[in-house]
């Protein structure tokens, strides 16, 4: 009882003007929307630019290349510099008796090392081809989240579009209700109708009403969306466009499957692969001995006048210092099958991305089957639809006339409007998931089209 209560007053300024001859409502005055238009290239641009999923992906990109730089700096040698300084006084007992120490207290040491790994299995060079694929597949992950960020971006772009052209669409239907509210007040008055005709032409005005109010709703909320997508703090939307240009792919299904094969998440799959199979390899390498070599020199000195140059002397200041190169070997025996459990974790993870990579390659293909098979009956919808506008506006022009003419009922006319305005629904929605299933073929292959 208290929501029939709440639709009561909702419609009773409604039926009231209604029943008030020569008095039609006005459309609801235009949305005030604090927001700054920007254009689709301009979004997109910020999301890359301050999205979470893009700033984590370049950011994975930037570790890539850091670990590839490390693979390189390994085949240098490791180089350590030492000092040290101490001071020591006191006595000795010597004989029975108490000798104090009589050399100079302080001492201090400077010394350089340096080691190389002459030969490890390999390791390195796996290391760097592994280092290499991460880095591509890195790469190819950036790609793919720019271009789901962008996929994102448009669909809220495109449905702030939408529903500008549905609150148009709405206007519209609202100026045909004005339309159909006088002749039935009209008819009313001249008692050639009954009094249902008015309340229904006042019920059908409410409702375009609710229709404008809806869909300015609908371009806020997408708005919001779009605004959060582009990380800005001040509310953003889409610049009023045409919505009628025709949506176009560049290419055919036959070269669109030809570039799915070499599409983001195919890419970082195939280095992914390249990856684990330089991992499988790098195992075997604790089986090979390890050899090296290290090199140090050092410098002794108990003087107050210690200076750090006379590490450079090499000795001819007189102060004691040490040289040597040594070469080692090392390789275990058993090590707890350590070596054994890598080489197994290692093929796990080659056979793994064996198995990403194709379904990768199937899921690029099954994706694309989707996207283009929406695409194209979305063309066909709109086609269907604009045709189905166009009959409906002539099927509602002739009810209309008939009306008036005493022919026909208010009731035919209201029918012909509800299937103009879904029909006009239609073709937005259709159009809509064009543009939507083209920047999901864009996502999917990697490219603008």
């Amino acid at each position: 009882m208290k929501s029939l209560a709440v639709a009561g007053l909702l419609f009773l300024p409604t039926l009231l003007v209604a029943q008030a001859p020569g008095a039609v409502p006005a459309p609801p005055p235009p949305m005030e929307l604090n927001a700054r238009p920007i254009s689709l290239d301009e979004a997109v641009r910020l999301a890359h630019q301050f999205h979470p999923q893009t700033i984590q992906a370049r950011g994975q990109l930037r570790t890539s290349s850091a670990n590839l730089r490390r693979s390189y700096a390994a085949f240098l040698p490791s180089l350590n510099f030492s000092a040290s300084s101490g001071y020591s006084t006191g006595v000795t007992y010597f004989q029975g008796e108490l000798v104090p120490n009589r050399g100079d207290p302080w001492s201090f040491r400077n010394g350089l090392n340096a080691s190389l790994t002459l030969f490890d299995g390999g390791s390195r060079f796996r290391e760097i081809t592994a280092s290499r694929a991460d880095q591509a597949a890195a790469e190819s992950n950036t790609t793919l989240r720019e271009f789901e960020v962008a996929l994102s971006v448009k669909q809220q772009y495109y449905n702030v579009l939408a529903a500008r052209e549905a609150e148009s669409a709405a206007r519209v239907q609202f100026e045909q209700a004005q339309q159909n509210f006088r002749v039935a007040n009209a008819r009313v008055q001249a008692g050639a109708a009954t009094k249902s005709d008015s309340l229904r032409s006042a019920i059908e005005l409410r409702n375009a009403e609710i229709a404008i109010l809806q869909a300015q709703q609908d371009v806020r909320n997408a708005s919001a969306s779009l605004t959060r997508f582009t990380g800005q703090k001040s509310l953003v939307t889409a610049v009023p466009g045409d919505t009628l240009e025709p949506i176009t792919l560049a290419g055919d299904s036959t070269s669109l499957f030809s570039i799915a094969q070499q599409a983001p998440a195919v890419r970082t799959a195939t280095a992914s692969l390249a990856a684990a199979n330089a991992s499988a390899k790098a195992a075997m390498a604790p089986y090979w001995p390890t050899v090296s070599m290290s090199a140090n020199y050092g410098v002794n000195q108990s003087s107050r006048g210690f200076s750090g140059g006379n590490l450079w002397l090499m000795g001819e200041s007189g102060n004691p210092n040490s040289k040597g190169v040594s070469f080692s070997l090392s390789y275990p025996l058993f090590n707890g099958l350590q070596r054994e459990t890598a080489v197994i974790q290692a093929r796990v993870a080659q056979d793994n991305a064996e198995a990403s990579l194709r379904d990768a390659q199937l899921a690029a293909e099954q994706s694309l089957i989707q996207a283009y098979g929406v695409y194209e009956l979305a063309q066909a919808r709109i086609e269907l639809q604009q045709a189905s506008v166009e009959a409906a506006e002539e099927d509602l022009r002739v009810q209309r006339q008939r009306y008036e003419l005493g022919a026909g009922t208010l009731l035919d006319v209201l029918t012909s409007q509800s299937t103009l305005n879904q029909a006009r629904l239609s073709l937005i929605q259709a159009r809509r998931d064009a543009r939507v299933a083209k920047a999901q073929i864009e996502a999917i292959v990697g490219r603008d089209l």
